[in-house]
Formats: C-alpha cells, sequence, structure tokens
C-alpha cells in the first residue's frame, strides 16, 4: 500500500469509528452494523501482513457504502443532515430574480413598466419591499449555512477525502452558494469578520427593511380618509 493508500485507508478506518460510535444502541440493526464495523476495523489494524490487503479493501468498502447511505442509518441527526433544507433555501434564493419574481406577484409577462410605477408610485415601493426583503432572507439563509458548517465540523473533516456523491455535492454546493453570497453582499473577500457569523450585514440590511417599511408606512398614511395628501388628485 504506497503512502497515499494508507493515509486515505487510515481516515476512512477513523470514518468508521465515528460511524459505528454514532449508531443508536436502541436499535438492533445499529447495534448490528456497529459491532460488524467495528470488528472490521479491528481486524484491519491487527490483519497479519499477508491478509492486511484483503481484510483492509473489504473494511473500506464496509464502511464506504455505510456513508454513502449514511441517510438511512439509525443514527439520532445522520452526516451533514443539517445541509439539505439550508441547501434547497440558497439554490431558490439565489437563482437570478427579475424584478416581481421574488413573491411572484405578478402573472411572468405582465409585471408592472417603469411607466406603470411612475403612474402608481406605491407599485415602486412594493418592489422596493420586494427587493430588500429577498436580500434579508438570503443573509439569514447564508448565515443558518455558516451554522450548518460549524455543526457538521466533524463529519466534513471525517468525510472529506471520500470520494464525491450526491449530498456531498449538494454540501459542496452549500458552502460555495453561502461564500459567492458573502461576496453579493458586500465583503469582498468572501469572509465574515473574525468573531462575526454574518449578523453584522444582516442587521445592516434589517435596518434598511425597517427604513422601506417605514416609507412604505408613511405613503399608506398619506392616503387615509381625512388626510389633506389624500385629497390631491395625485397619482396613487
Amino acid at each position: 500500500m504506497n503512502p497515499d493508500d494508507a493515509a486515505s485507508f487510515d481516515r476512512t478506518l477513523e470514518l468508521g469509528k465515528e460511524i459505528a460510535a454514532s449508531l443508536s444502541d436502541h436499535d438492533v440493526l445499529g447495534r448490528w452494523m456497529a459491532h460488524h464495523i467495528s470488528d472490521l476495523i479491528i481486524r484491519a489494524e491487527t490483519a497479519p501482513e499477508a491478509e492486511a490487503e484483503d481484510v483492509r479493501r473489504e473494511t473500506a468498502t464496509a464502511v464506504l457504502a455505510l456513508w454513502k447511505h449514511r441517510a438511512a442509518l439509525a443514527i439520532p441527526r445522520p452526516p451533514l443532515d443539517t445541509f439539505e433544507p439550508v441547501f434547497t433555501a440558497l439554490e431558490r434564493l439565489t437563482e437570478p430574480q427579475d424584478p416581481w419574481d421574488f413573491y411572484r406577484t405578478f402573472p411572468r409577462g405582465s409585471e408592472p413598466s417603469e411607466h406603470d410605477m411612475v403612474a402608481a408610485p406605491l407599485l415602486r415601493i412594493a418592489l422596493n419591499l420586494e427587493e430588500i426583503v429577498r436580500r434579508v432572507v438570503l443573509e439569514i439563509v447564508a448565515v443558518a449555512a455558516r451554522e450548518a458548517a460549524d455543526r457538521e465540523a466533524k463529519w466534513l473533516r471525517l468525510s472529506d477525502h471520500v470520494e464525491e456523491d450526491d449530498q456531498r455535492a449538494a454540501r459542496d454546493a452549500v458552502l460555495e452558494l453561502a461564500q459567492l453570497l458573502d461576496m453579493y453582499t458586500g465583503d469582498a473577500d468572501g469572509q465574515p469578520a473574525a468573531g462575526d457569523t454574518g449578523l453584522s450585514k444582516l442587521i445592516t440590511d434589517l435596518v434598511r427593511a425597517e427604513t422601506q417599511l417605514a416609507e412604505a408606512r408613511g405613503a399608506l398614511e398619506d392616503r387615509l380618509p381625512g388626510n389633506p395628501e389624500s385629497e390631491s388628485d395625485g397619482p396613487v
């Protein structure tokens, strides 16, 4: 076994030990699988040189097969499971968004034009609100992505050498999308400040959202019956 293969095998053993330790003791299949993997690992670590290659191959194959089907394992919180809802949200939110696309308020092709928004200023306020709310939601989901990466740090480290599968591809996409989102929202290096998890940008955007909401409230208050502004013949 060459040094690279040996290093990869050692990391696969470490992954197998963690899977075995995480399997539920209250599940019959989980107990059996934990015992089976633990037994294979012991054999792989103690096998005579003449048998070592075959035993190590069998052990690595079993561990990687378990990892591939980790979502179905009897583990209270399956490895990398935290990323799934975050990935779904980020994938939706970071798609290119034309005006009025976030809430899909109007049927495609019938969105208000610039002329329409000049004639009806409330539409402009609504569009501005849509944009700032989308930005705030993006920020919140980006914070969730970073928190997911922190919670899954152990499994990320243990599985970093494993060949990519669909869930790992999704996980990598989550991290890439979160980094792109950081850049989109103003961090040139794509990294939050020390001790910051993206909350400072989120708070800044929340303040902007509050400003937009105050503007919308003011515009609507101006239209209340009895308000002099509502008696004018200006645009609505």
